[in-house]
């Protein structure tokens, strides 16, 4: 199973169904937090329902349209990060990424987002990345933020939670402008 290294306690693991009842486990303990900015984590009823996901996942990373890689922390299961999905045409992609309600504030996905862009741009050769993150959402919000990334837009009524429609903030990471913030 691929197993991309970010740092000593932190790794980047392909999405696979024998993680399904782990995932389920790290979604339930944190699904008040996650519902609040994840319109799916309602859909989450069981280990299946993540099985579900992990198939579409596999199925996405088989397809060449993307991946997605649970959060290893310490051994454990923290998280989720992923491609949406890629456009080949113009060599695009939009990163998504959640964690655990306990492993907030460590850095952790920051560190995981700085080690995909790499990835996507020097390994994969696309050009541009996006991120989307709900206007309110300041703890999602500062991973771009800190990565420097541009604030390109806002996308009114972009997604509906709790009944409530929500803005996103776009934002935009070109692979020229980060090879000049992160020059050696």
């Amino acid at each position: 199973m691929f197993e991309h290294v970010v740092n000593k306690n932190i790794s980047l693991r392909l999405t696979h169904v024998t993680d399904s009842e782990e995932v389920y486990k790290v979604i339930d303990s944190s699904r008040e937090h996650l519902k609040k900015w994840l319109s799916w984590v309602d859909l989450v009823k069981s280990p299946r329902d993540c099985k579900y996901s992990a198939y579409k996942a596999m199925h996405q990373y088989a397809s060449n349209n993307g991946f997605q890689c649970n959060v290893i922390y310490k051994d454990k299961i923290v998280g989720k990060i992923g491609l949406h999905g890629i456009e080949w045409s113009d060599k695009s992609t939009s990163i998504g990424y959640w964690l655990a309600e306990d492993y907030q504030g460590r850095g952790i996905m920051t560190s995981c987002c700085k080690s995909l862009l790499n990835m996507v741009f020097d390994n994969i050769k696309l050009n541009i990345v996006y991120i989307y993150v709900a206007e309110d959402n300041t703890k999602s919000r500062a991973i771009p933020e800190r990565l420097n990334f541009k604030q390109h837009g806002l996308k009114k009524n972009a997604q509906i939670l709790s009944g409530n429609y929500v803005n996103h903030i776009q934002y935009v990471m070109t692979r020229k402008d980060w090879n000049e913030l992160n020059k050696v």
